[in-house]
């Protein structure tokens, strides 16, 4: 099992305070082992980033680092462009001139006008509005945090994608584990990967070849979901079924589909899963 480095030692902090240099790896930090969890929960990071917000690569690199610490799968993240903010103006890309690079869209904004962050990058843990933090370093243990916590659901999806049409289906199953009140929604969201573009960097230079990834496109069944109910036992299962039709410009290999159950109280996420489109 991995392990995770959670604290420094007050003894290199003291070692650091006179100026010693000569410390190993293994005596900087105390390890512990990661808890097991029963039925876990999968963590969904939503960010809130733009091409021309300069400490976005940064965060870009800290979810990547929380998702390669965690078995495939159990971390799933979604970059939020929205409407309305400096940070996603559109921009002169030369893979998508002469219209300008633009990854903005209607979900994103919706979730922009609720959380409100105080600056870009900012990332909100499995939904909840206090989970939201715009300190890169604070990620990882808030991350680890929402990943202690056991689920109450499991859901399953199947995507359909008509190459000619481009309409795009997605069947969806949740099934209950535990007894579940209060008003739950579900949201079929599409997230394209591998998109070659221009970034404003940290240092402040612009590259005109930065890989985007994650970007969410659109939700295929609107800004928030549907309702699937109320109150749930331990052995309901909910099923449904989502579509739309792709924008030409999107490359449908390179998109994966995000199905997430939240409460409709807190936006608190319970459970959510990742499959590409060619599954």
């Amino acid at each position: 099992m991995k392990s995770s480095y959670l604290s420094i030692s007050l003894a290199l902090l003291a070692a650091i305070a006179t100026g010693c240099d000569n410390i190993s790896e293994d005596d900087r930090y105390i390890k512990e082992e990661k808890p097991t969890v029963e039925n876990p929960r999968n963590l969904l990071i939503m960010e809130f980033t733009g091409n021309n917000c300069r400490n976005c690569p940064n965060g870009a690199a800290m979810v990547e680092k929380i998702k390669e610490d965690e078995p495939a799968g159990r971390v799933i993240s979604v970059g939020l462009h929205p409407d309305g903010d400096i940070n996603t103006e559109p921009v002169f890309s030369k893979y998508t001139s002469p219209e300008r690079q633009n990854f903005r869209s209607a979900a994103a904004t919706a979730l922009y006008a609720y959380y409100q962050p105080s600056g870009f990058p900012s990332a909100i843990f499995n939904g909840l509005k206090s989970s939201m933090s715009a300190s890169i370093p604070d990620w990882m243990q808030r991350a680890s945090e929402a990943l202690a916590i056991p689920a109450a659901m499991a859901i399953e999806a199947t995507a359909s994608f008509d190459e000619e049409s481009r309409n795009l289906t997605v069947n969806y199953t949740v099934d209950f584990g535990k007894v579940v009140e209060g008003a739950l929604n579900l949201t079929v969201w599409l997230v394209e990967n591998h998109i070659m573009g221009t970034q404003t960097m940290p240092d402040g230079r612009r590259n005109l070849d930065y890989e985007h990834n994650h970007v969410l496109r659109a939700s295929l069944n609107g800004d928030w979901g549907v309702p699937i109910g109320r109150q749930f036992d331990s052995d309901s299962t909910v099923t449904g079924e989502a579509s739309m039709t792709l924008d030409e410009k999107w490359v449908a290999s390179n998109c994966d589909i995000v199905v997430y159950v939240y409460r409709d109280d807190t936006k608190e996420v319970e459970q959510a899963i990742s499959i590409s489109i060619e599954n």
